[in-house]
């Protein structure tokens, strides 16, 4: 490929990501050079690994297909990222999320253009995700409508790990493959690097309930709702008995995980400032949401989901850069 087209796909990487995302494309800016390169590729895959299973209903066997397809790509084959597009393309104006599947292969191609030892962590985090999502969605797909997504606590871990927790370990292995620290700094990094994911994770789990659980996909465990002999519909519309007490269940996991974050941050010297922050922002916009959520009386049954005004996202951002975070500061911005 010459250099004037794949420039044109990065551009085009550039430029999808703010319709994305609306708060990735705030951090994202922090980093530059090959590893912001990197970050922007892998997380336009794992938003197009979203759409497929998020946006594109169809029979057990037609998700995983498509997975299957999506997984060939990441693999190597242009045919199969070729071939995907088309078949999202078909159906853009159903789902407008599916954009950024019918140019899968303008990504695919910032993706192989990427050096070797930074394409490899991409890879691997983008197969696990996708992985794990086909097994989800096409488990979910024979299901009755009405019916949780997860089964059980374990599971709901389990699906922030495939989700979110492999993405926090890609980025570590990004800095890793950059900064090339000793083995036990780099094991130890990569050891903490999941709970920053699943932080994240669960706190969109519980911000998402109120716009999820009304489109029919219910991250509550069944086993949580059995409990309280509640099913998904039950959760919105009005307040139940039990509806606080498992939204509590989940602000408590959440916040749990994000106390893990400044371990995580600590392992990260002083000279990697920026990507400190990079992921410092996500963890107090979590944290700063779930204290929105809660001022909310009609949180989670309502038909709100609590979104923090874009000047309070840029505020909190800011906040943090006065000074250099050390570990106090990062326990304390989190924890506060």
């Amino acid at each position: 490929m010459d250099s004037s087209s794949l420039r044109a796909d990065q551009r085009y990487c550039r430029e999808v990501l703010p319709r994305v995302s609306r708060t990735f494309a705030i951090n994202i800016r922090l980093l530059s050079g090959p590893m912001g390169e990197a970050v922007r590729v892998g997380y336009l895959l794992c938003r197009a690994a979203d759409a497929l299973e998020d946006s594109w209903p169809g029979s057990p066997t037609q998700i995983r297909g498509r997975f299957e397809r999506f997984l060939e790509a990441i693999g190597g084959s242009r045919q199969a990222a070729d071939a995907l597009a088309r078949q999202a393309a078909e159906l853009e104006e159903a789902a407008s999320d599916l954009e950024l599947l019918a140019n899968l292969p303008r990504v695919w191609r910032a993706f192989a253009a990427l050096p070797s030892e930074l394409r490899t962590p991409v890879a691997a985090c983008v197969n696990t995700l996708a992985a794990g999502m086909s097994r989800y969605a096409s488990r979910a797909a024979a299901r009755p409508p009405g019916t949780s997504y997860l089964d059980t606590e374990e599971e709901l871990h389990d699906y922030c790990y495939v989700v979110a927790g492999c993405v926090g370990v890609m980025l570590t292995r990004l800095l890793n493959a950059l900064d090339r620290p000793d083995s036990v700094l780099a094991s130890g990094r990569e050891h903490r690097a999941p709970a920053v994911g699943e932080a994240l994770q669960l706190t969109n789990i519980l911000l998402d309930w109120p716009s999820d659980t009304r489109r029919g996909r219910c991250y509550v465990p069944a086993a949580w709702l059995d409990e309280f002999n509640l099913t998904p519909p039950m959760l919105v519309g009005i307040e139940r008995p039990g509806i606080s007490e498992l939204a509590a269940r989940l602000e408590t996991l959440a916040r749990g995980a994000l106390d893990k974050v400044p371990a995580y941050l600590e392992m990260i010297s002083r000279r990697h400032v920026r990507y400190r922050l990079f992921c410092l922002w996500p963890a107090l916009w979590a944290k700063a949401s779930l204290d929105h959520a809660r001022r909310d009386p009609e949180f989670p049954w309502g038909p709100r989901r609590p979104r923090l005004p874009r000047v309070t996202l840029w505020g909190t951002a800011l906040g943090s850069l006065v000074g250099t975070p050390g570990p106090s500061a990062l326990r304390r911005a989190v924890r506060a």
